[in-house]
């Protein structure tokens, strides 16, 4: 049992623990609450949101771009919509990406010609 409970541990640790370079990209509209740690003091965060959210971790070569436009009339009226509308856009372009061995390679003397030919 206790070697059961310590490959799931040891599982559990190397997924946690490693990544990978892909862009991760989490786009929400709504009610929110995030629950979360500031880095720069350690205290609890507590954020509740209402709107437009991105949240965007993206490698080199990514151009991200969200326009929104959200308005609000609360002298409308109508106590079900309130006058409230929302309208937005989210464009997201990814061009080439390379890792850092491919930049060690060139930096080191290999041909980039070859290098980016090989990655096609």
């Amino acid at each position: 049992m206790k070697i059961v409970s310590l490959v799931s541990m040891t599982f559990a640790a190397v997924l946690l623990l490693t990544g990978c370079g892909h862009n991760a990209i989490q786009y929400g509209d709504g009610i929110g609450f995030d629950v979360g740690i500031n880095p720069n003091n350690y205290m609890l965060s507590l954020n509740l949101r209402y709107g437009k959210i991105l949240s965007a971790v993206v490698r080199d070569n990514v151009e991200l771009e969200l326009s929104g436009k959200a308005d609000a009339n609360g002298m409308s009226g109508d106590p079900n919509t309130a006058g409230a509308s929302s309208d937005g856009n989210l464009k997201i372009q990814i061009g080439r990406q390379i890792n850092g061995a491919t930049v060690d390679l060139v930096k080191a003397g290999a041909d980039s010609e070859k290098i980016i030919e090989n990655l096609k």
